[in-house]
């Protein structure tokens, strides 16, 4: 028989063990996930709407971190008579810190959005409307002095843009960031969705898009 050094054992051990653990908690992870997209497939069940995993949607190209297989679940539905999508992405950044010896150790961070797409009733050319920062440089305006210093405007400005609109972004009545391109207006919130009421509050984001259908 041969003898093991009494470190290399408590090394293998300790490899081994930590193994366990990285299985076991992705199981649980596993587990968990089951159970919320459960939750989430009754209530679209009892509202509805219809749940879609793994959609075919292109919604990275224009989300943070542009991750183009990001939305893992999606529900399809209608609110009012104007069809509505609400999708959870994620985008998956990895860390690096030095230590003091000059070693590199990386760490996995997920972020996670709630996407909420509204079908309009025309085709739009792109455009995003995001809040402007303190030291945004103003040659992106549409000339209302308020509108401006709170907004901008990246893409096509439309006729869409109008006093109405104008007017609802000032009063806090339509959500923000917003990207229309095509018929699909699109907004996003940082977070995850909530299983007793996964789509969330709509209001915002259809008085959006009714303005932009000039209603």
């Amino acid at each position: 028989m041969i003898a093991m050094d009494p470190l290399t054992g408590a090394l293998a051990f300790l490899c081994v063990a930590s193994l366990a653990l990285v299985v076991i908690v992705a199981l649980l992870a596993a587990r968990q996930r089951r159970r919320r997209d459960g939750r989430i497939a009754e209530w679209a069940a009892k509202a509805g709407w219809q749940v879609v995993m793994r959609p075919a949607v292109d919604w990275g190209r224009r989300l943070p971190g542009g991750n183009p297989d990001g939305v893992r679940l999606l529900l399809s539905g209608h609110a009012g008579e104007r069809p509505v999508l609400v999708g959870e992405y994620d985008v998956t950044d990895v860390q690096v810190a030095t230590g003091a010896d000059g070693s590199a150790t990386t760490t996995p961070h997920t972020r996670h959005w709630v996407v909420t797409v509204a079908i309009l009733n025309r085709p739009w050319p792109p455009a995003t409307v995001t809040t402007r920062g303190r030291l945004s440089r103003r040659n992106d305006t549409i000339g209302d002095p308020g509108f401006d210093k709170a907004f901008r405007i990246s893409g096509t400005v439309g006729p869409w843009c109008t006093p109405a609109l104008i007017a609802a972004h000032l009063a806090h009545r339509t959500p923000v960031p917003w990207s229309v391109a095509g018929p699909e207006l699109m907004t996003w919130t940082e977070g995850r969705m909530r299983p007793s009421h996964p789509v969330g509050d709509l209001g915002p984001l259809l008085h959006l898009a009714s303005l932009l259908d000039g209603r």
